[in-house]
């Protein structure tokens, strides 16, 4: 009779969840606020796909998410600024 060795359970160790990155959607919201509406709508699917199983999916959903909040506080400076400049010009 041959006895079976004990088995350890092996456990996958999954990194944590991307950042949501709704601070960068907010800040959109603030300064340029068309591009607000898809830096939220990213946000809200990080979480989703990360527990259904689609890391690539809620990685790309966070750094899209983070790269709209850029580009709209970007413009928002730059609208700003030029009114600002043709607001005070002699």
């Amino acid at each position: 009779m041959t006895q079976l060795e004990p088995t350890t359970p092996t456990t996958l160790h999954t990194p944590p969840p991307p950042p949501s990155n709704v601070g960068w959607a907010v800040a959109a919201m603030m300064s340029f606020w068309p591009l607000a509406f898809f830096a939220f709508s990213d946000a809200l699917k990080v979480f989703p796909r990360w527990y259904s199983g689609d890391l690539d999916g809620a990685r790309a959903a966070s750094s899209r998410a983070r790269m709209l909040g850029i580009i709209a506080l970007c413009l928002g400076g730059l609208v700003t600024g030029w009114c600002l400049i043709t607001a005070f010009q002699t």
